[in-house]
């Protein structure tokens, strides 16, 4: 016959498995709720700038494992600053805003911008550039300096000629020229001085001393095979007014000219730049008509549905080639204004062809302390949704969870371990 205490077995062994399997409800019920909302996280709220910094150190924080939210009003603001290829010309800075924008350095503010963004011009820039709008800051860095050569002028001596050289040195380009006077007689300018002192002509164009090339006229001698290999090997050249038509330099022009036609004239008085707002500053400037344009040609300005400015790139080089004409003519016979407007003209055109060299620029950090601590962001709402994702509603408050496990399973639990226990115990067992 059984006695009590082995009657009393089979009511322990149930009472221990069921508070074993209790127990295991219990972690289960823990683990699980870690999983769901256990994982440390952040969730940032932005009242104004995040800062490139404060978004990196969060997106290191969101590849250690913790879950990483924002919330809040970027602008959708894009700045980007490069230098222009002319002499003291400072950066063209490129804006992209929704709304109005204020562009600044470290030395206070440069420019306002309207809605929808522009490109502009800024010289002397010290620091980084910031572009502002509402509360959001893109700011950007300059980029590197650039190196100018000298610019190599062929043509015939006359008023064009005249005009285009006094417009590329007042506006700060180191000019040498090559001008034809008549059958192999050459005014030049920008030779060395020789033995004696006896000026030299100026050397063919070269990389290590030329910029960019402009040829004014068909009379370019001997150094036309001199000119294609500096525009294969990375030189600028700029083919205008008769100068278009060369038939040495066919070859790598962007619009095939086989015959010069006479160029279209207007009345300048009339059409002339600054008056209307229909025209163009160029629109009363005799144009010959360029030809058919090669398949890799870039149409950068037309009259009418005349092509008036091609580019295209031969080699490591670029080539622009102008059907305008005597536009010596704008200088002379515009309104106010003209003479500066014919120079920047200029300026710009061989600056769009010329080679340059790069110097690299100290970039100092905002507050100035240290060149090598400059942290730009160029694209603050592009750049935090890439980093940490999407904008995202605050997650609830932990204490707005309900508990983890019931509050009957732990009394529970101890009840049936007392239970084992006492029952073990009552009959000797260890």
């Amino acid at each position: 016959m059984r006695s009590p205490a082995d009657r009393r077995a089979p009511f322990e062994r149930v009472a221990r498995g069921a508070a074993m399997a209790l127990v295991a409800v219990a972690l289960w019920r823990v683990v699980t709720s870690l999983g769901e909302g256990g994982i440390p996280r952040v969730h940032v709220v932005l009242t104004g700038d995040l800062t490139a910094r404060t978004r990196d150190s969060l997106a290191a924080l969101a590849r250690a494992g913790v879950r990483v939210t924002w919330s809040g009003e970027l602008a959708a603001v894009a700045a980007m600053a490069e230098p222009v290829r002319e002499p003291a010309a400072g950066w063209r800075v490129s804006v992209i805003s929704r709304t109005a924008a204020a562009l600044g350095d470290s030395l206070g503010p440069l420019d306002s911008l309207e809605a929808g963004g522009a490109t502009v011009t800024a010289a002397g820039v010290r620091g980084a550039l910031d572009v502002r709008e509402g509360a959001t800051t893109a700011r950007t860095a300059p980029g590197d300096e650039a190196s100018l050569g000298r610019v190599l002028v062929y043509g015939r001596a006359g008023w064009e000629a005249k005009f285009v050289i006094a417009a590329l040195e007042e506006q700060g380009w180191r000019v040498d020229a090559r001008l034809s006077v008549g059958r192999g007689i050459a005014v030049t300018q920008g030779g060395a001085r020789g033995a004696g002192g006896v000026a030299t002509d100026p050397p063919a164009p070269g990389l290590a001393r030329h910029a960019a090339v402009v040829v004014l006229d068909t009379a370019i001698g001997r150094d036309a095979a001199a000119i294609v290999r500096f525009v294969r090997a990375g030189g600028g050249l700029v083919m205008a007014g008769a100068g278009a038509a060369a038939p040495a330099l066919q070859g790598i022009a962007p619009a095939r000219v086989t015959r010069l036609e006479p160029p279209e004239t207007r009345d300048f008085a009339a059409g002339g730049p600054g008056q209307g707002a229909a025209h163009g500053p160029t629109h009363a400037l005799p144009l010959h008509a360029l030809g058919a344009l090669r398949t890799d040609a870039v149409l950068l300005e037309s009259r009418d549905g005349t092509p008036a400015a091609v580019a295209r790139r031969v080699g490591a080089g670029r080539v622009v080639q102008l059907g305008y004409a005597e536009t010596w003519r704008w200088r002379m016979q515009g309104e106010t204004g003209a003479p500066r407007a014919h120079r920047e003209f200029w300026s710009a055109i061989v600056g769009s062809a010329a080679a340059a060299t790069y110097a690299p620029r100290a970039r100092p950090h905002a507050d100035g302390r240290s060149p090598f601590l400059f942290f730009a962001d160029a694209t603050p709402l592009a750049s935090t949704v890439h980093a940490l994702g999407a904008p995202s509603a605050a997650p609830a408050r932990a204490t707005e969870r309900g508990p983890v496990l019931p509050p009957w399973l732990a009394p529970l639990i101890l009840v049936l371990l007392v239970a084992e226990w006492a029952s073990r115990r009552t009959r000797g067992a260890a």
